[in-house]
């Protein structure tokens, strides 16, 4: 038989309603938030190669992600976020987002960018751009027939009460390039990376040269002659990150367990290969780990 509840008139009949109600919904919303797990995206650059590029600002608006043919909405800004992302090299990144959401699997991500397209007179504000040593800038736009975003396949899931962290790497050196016009062209190549899967290489660099000396990654055994010059017009075409030589250090992040080649290359100002310096072979990265090294770069093995 059900319990029968006696009802009063009065302070005595609102009371009990309240209780009911809060019994009814309490529970519900307290479960929904207890539920939900933490989702972090960063991004992150492997730096371009030419030295009078001072700044390469790019604008986000939203962030969402595909799940089961449909898009979810993680993050919309109020105002357009602004990344120079030459600012985020060498293992650091700039935190996107970092929030509590609903559990599930998803496919991609799909991030809305402030950035012009060239085959309209449409003027986006704040506008992405390339920032030169003399003050100068110029606007970034995206590939002929791309629309202003960044689509990327990414296979991830949100746990209840888990923490998914993500970090997007966006290979400035691979991405942009200068179409017959003169203009800057974005063509986004992007590594996802599950960040508590990575580690990163830290060398100190003893007899170095005065000129600009970048590193080069590849997995063990990849280079060879042909990576100096590839038919689209990108040199190392199929590093899997690289860096700059910076007060004889130079260090490289997010890189997955497995063991690397480290290519030092000497460049012009505007990115042109002067010379290989050699190679700094089998160097082993494991995750969540700082694999630190010596190199001479007057005693590494041929290229």
């Amino acid at each position: 038989m059900a319990a029968v509840i006696p009802i009063h008139s009065g302070m005595k009949t609102i009371k009990l309603f309240l209780i009911l109600a809060l019994l009814a919904l309490g529970p519900t919303a307290c479960d929904n938030e207890a539920l939900k797990g933490t989702l972090k995206i960063s991004i992150t650059d492997a730096p371009i190669d030419s030295k009078n590029i001072k700044s390469v600002n790019i604008f986000f608006k939203n962030l969402e992600a595909s799940q089961n043919g449909s898009w979810k909405s993680f993050k919309n800004f109020e105002q357009p976020v602004g990344v120079n992302l030459m600012s985020y090299t060498g293992g650091k990144s700039f935190l996107l987002i970092d929030q509590f959401t609903n559990p599930g699997e998803f496919q991609q991500l799909r991030m809305d960018l402030n950035i012009a397209n060239r085959n309209s007179s449409l003027i986006v504000n704040p506008q992405s751009n390339i920032e030169f040593i003399d003050g100068s800038t110029q606007p970034i736009y995206m590939k002929e027939g791309l629309e202003p975003q960044l689509i990327v396949d990414a296979q991830f899931g949100i746990a209840s009460r888990g923490l998914t962290d993500i970090t997007l790497d966006l290979d400035l050196r691979k991405s942009i390039r200068k179409n017959d016009a003169g203009e800057f062209v974005l063509e986004p190549v992007i590594r996802v990376l599950n960040t508590f899967d990575t580690g990163s290489i830290r060398a100190d660099v003893i007899n170095t040269t005065t000129e600009k000396v970048v590193v080069y990654v590849y997995k063990q055994g990849a280079f060879n002659s042909s990576e100096l010059q590839s038919g689209n017009g990108i040199s190392f075409p199929n590093a899997i990150s690289s860096a700059s030589l910076a007060n004889d250090k130079v260090q490289v992040g997010f890189l997955s367990s497995d063991s690397y080649d480290l290519i030092f290359v000497k460049l012009a100002e505007d990115g042109t290969v002067l010379d290989v310096l050699g190679k700094k072979q089998n160097v082993e990265v494991t995750k969540g780990n700082v694999n630190e090294i010596q190199v001479d770069i007057s005693a590494l093995s041929p290229s």
